[in-house]
């Protein structure tokens, strides 16, 4: 039997924009940005649905955009 590995690699960068000049805010201020590394394809986010979307594009994730990260 012969197996055949697929490597499918992301970078995530998380971005918090706060004021220079007050306190933290709602999550909302945070956004990201992934990236596929083999295509060098980038989307910005602000939900990690949409992220899990993108990445669905190239991977099968078994319980589609909705899968949550422990």
């Amino acid at each position: 039997m012969t197996v055949e590995t697929t490597v499918v690699s992301f970078v995530v960068r998380f971005v918090y924009d706060a004021p220079a000049d007050g306190p933290a805010g709602p999550a909302s201020d945070w956004h990201g940005f992934i990236r596929h590394v083999q295509s060098d394809e980038e989307r910005h986010f602000t939900r990690w649905e949409d992220a899990a979307s993108f990445m669905a594009q190239y991977v099968r994730l078994e319980n589609g955009p909705d899968v949550t990260v422990a």
